[in-house]
């Protein structure tokens, strides 16, 4: 899920926090959780599942994909910048 939160000021970039959601029994219930987290912000909700591809070397990578389920972008006309942070 992306929470957008507006720019802090006039030509800056929204704000976007990603959560993973892992204990919803229902899609529905994301979508509630999302909506009362936003507090009327935008938002979206992703389906990610588990793919592979193949290495130079013809092993089988994994890697994770993604579709949007529900929800907007906080601005049509953007561009998105993703930084993981891990745990090490």
């Amino acid at each position: 899920m992306r929470i957008y939160t507006p720019p802090p000021a006039p030509r800056f970039a929204w704000l976007v926090d990603e959560w993973d959601v892992t204990d919803a029994d229902q899609v529905t219930d994301v979508i509630e959780w999302g909506t009362k987290k936003a507090a009327g912000n935008p938002f979206e909700v992703f389906l990610r599942w588990e793919d592979h591809h193949l290495t130079r070397d013809g092993r089988p990578e994994p890697y994770s994909r993604y579709a949007l389920i529900y929800g907007r972008p906080a601005d049509e006309v953007t561009t998105t910048e993703t930084v993981l942070f891990e745990p090490q």
